[in-house]
């Protein structure tokens, strides 16, 4: 079974807080209410939101746009991820976890509900879908591959056309994680992302903010 990703997923529930909060910031600076009390000092959303972009803010805006490029290139390659596709993802992810209530409350601690989950699945997928299409694995290294560990999968080793579809899965997964961080580099550059915030940017001098009017 796949190994289930919540890198975005996870990511997303920040995000949303981060979101919430910025766009209170900007419409809302004067009326920034208390969000709790300790003792006898209240924290307010402002603060609440100064802190999670100082911790999170990177990492956050980062996934964001991660998320909204691949969205983009999908369409712009016209390809999509069936309802089947993550059915099969997320009966999985039930399988693993033991039960539909451990399900559920997985879910809960994670902040979202299960059609929240499926949303944040589809970006996944397109994802890997994407990335395999423009690295793909080929005959000759499923090959090459089988030929460098078939030592170790038993004696004898199973044939060739019995294990390849383990052996293509583990390679595409391979390619994807290799390959995600300059693939994204290539997808932002033909999407044209544009920093306003230069504090999101791991060089500030990267980051592209148009002039003023």
């Amino acid at each position: 079974m796949k190994k289930f990703d919540v890198s975005i997923l996870s990511a997303s529930i920040l995000l949303a807080g981060l979101v919430v909060l910025g766009v209170y910031q900007a419409g809302q600076k004067d009326l920034d209410p208390a969000v709790v009390k300790a003792g006898d000092t209240e924290i307010t959303q402002y603060q609440l939101y100064d802190e999670m972009k100082n911790l999170y803010g990177k990492q956050m805006a980062n996934e964001l746009v991660a998320q909204t490029l691949i969205k983009q290139e999908a369409k712009q390659q016209n390809i999509s991820v069936s309802k089947e596709d993550i059915d099969k993802e997320v009966n999985a992810m039930k399988q693993q976890i033991g039960s539909d209530q451990a399900f559920q409350e997985y879910l809960s601690g994670m902040g979202m509900d299960e059609k929240t989950l499926r949303s944040k699945m589809e970006v996944l997928l397109t994802r890997d879908k994407l990335l395999d299409k423009a690295f793909p694995v080929t005959d000759e290294q499923i090959e090459q591959y089988y030929e460098a560990n078939k030592a170790q999968m038993g004696s004898p080793a199973p044939a060739l056309d019995k294990v390849h579809d383990q052996i293509k899965s583990l390679l595409s997964e391979n390619n994807r994680s290799e390959n995600y961080g300059k693939w994204m580099e290539t997808i932002e550059k033909t999407h044209k992302v544009e920093w306003y915030d230069p504090s999101f940017v791991e060089n500030a001098a990267d980051a592209s903010v148009p002039a003023t009017p």
